[in-house]
């Protein structure tokens, strides 16, 4: 390496270090504590949903075991 080359690399290195030292400076702080969470509707799930999670479970039970199993003849 050449004097050139050092002094651009020492030259990027001073601005890197510069840029990342104003990083937090820049930055607002915050003023109000965050707000707590506010819980939502409590509860059961209806019987509705049940009843769909339902019909949804069997109905991919059923769509797997309608998938053939057995390989053919042309393996």
């Amino acid at each position: 390496m050449n004097h050139r080359s050092l002094r651009r690399l020492l030259a990027l290195s001073v601005l890197a270090v510069a840029c990342l030292a104003l990083v937090p400076a820049s930055v607002p702080a915050q003023e109000a504590r965050p707000k707590a969470p506010v819980a939502s509707k409590t509860g059961k799930p209806t019987r509705v949903r049940n009843l769909m999670m339902l019909v949804i479970i069997v109905g991919v039970g059923l769509g797997v075991h309608a998938i053939p199993s057995k390989r053919g003849h042309q393996d």
